[in-house]
């Protein structure tokens, strides 16, 4: 009788195991189940993210080509790809607007150098876009901006600048005489240009300091021939309100120069300001001693 209910008792014991491992297995299939389905939900809602993304290029995708109405000027004699007109020369000097400001106030309204977002974006908007576009893509290497200012290119730039005496007239003549005799004292002072530079990225983010620790930097290089050079009296063109000042063009000079040395073309840009300044104004300039053959054209 023992034996019978030792027998029953085992018995019992291994279906009440059998059933709390069956029991332990089917949880954990309800609970992989319930996994299974979260990644089939999440599957199917990206997919239909995908189907809307799918649906939205579909309606707008006249939106993603080119109308070749846009792109007809390319194909003109006188288009930016013509290298036998002046047509791109004369454009920067239409954007400068000279006669409203002189040279220097013209460069910090240039939309070529300093394009809006809209132009930025959308290159074939117009035919101004493409170009500011075609400048931004300038390769700044000496050895590329050899090739870039031909003889022929020179020539155009000499000529343009004599018309109305439009080099003096605008400032140019002072901003360039000035830049050559600044050059000597910051050619090789790099962490002076790196100083600059650093200041000029920051400047946007507060004016005010940003003038100040420009004004504190350039001090000790500013020589009274340089002022002298900047003074309003060679901007007397142009009414106050719409030309640079004096602190903000002697500024501008050592921003240029600190701007060059980060492209590394500090020499050759200073060698074809020297060319221009000398065939342009017939006047050669030196940092030690200042010679001029017929002095500047007016």
């Amino acid at each position: 009788m023992i034996k019978k209910i030792s027998v029953a008792l085992f018995i019992l014991c291994l279906l009440s195991c059998q059933s709390k491992a069956t029991k332990a297995e089917i949880s954990q299939l309800k609970q992989e189940a319930k996994n299974q389905k979260i990644l089939i939900d999440s599957l199917q809602n990206f997919n239909q993210g995908l189907i809307g993304f799918q649906d939205y290029f579909k309606n707008e995708r006249e939106n993603y080509y080119l109308d070749k109405d846009k792109l007809l000027f390319l194909l003109e004699g006188t288009s930016w790809f013509s290298l036998n007109n002046k047509k791109l020369l004369r454009y920067f000097f239409d954007d400068f607007n000279l006669k409203e400001y002189d040279v220097f106030r013209g460069i910090e309204n240039s939309s070529v150098l300093y394009p809006s977002s809209d132009d930025v974006l959308d290159i074939f908007n117009s035919e101004s876009s493409f170009v500011i576009h075609m400048v931004s893509k300038i390769d700044r290497s000496p050895a590329a901006l050899e090739k870039l200012c031909t003889p022929e290119l020179k020539e155009m730039t000499y000529s343009l600048l004599k018309e109305n005496d439009l080099y003096k007239a605008s400032g140019a003549y002072a901003g360039v005489k000035a830049l050559l005799l600044s050059y000597e004292d910051v050619e090789n002072d790099k962490e002076f240009l790196a100083t600059i530079h650093k200041i000029a990225t920051n400047a946007t983010n507060d004016y005010e300091e940003g003038n100040k620790a420009f004004k504190n930097a350039i001090s000790a290089k500013t020589s009274d021939e340089i002022r002298a050079v900047l003074s309003d009296e060679n901007y007397t063109t142009y009414y106050e309100n719409t030309r640079s000042n004096q602190d903000s063009r002697l500024i501008e000079v050592y921003c240029f120069w600190a701007r060059r040395h980060k492209e590394g073309n500090m020499e050759f840009t200073y060698t074809f300001l020297k060319e221009l300044h000398e065939n342009v104004a017939n006047e050669f300039v030196t940092t030690d001693a200042y010679s001029s053959i017929d002095g500047p054209n007016s």
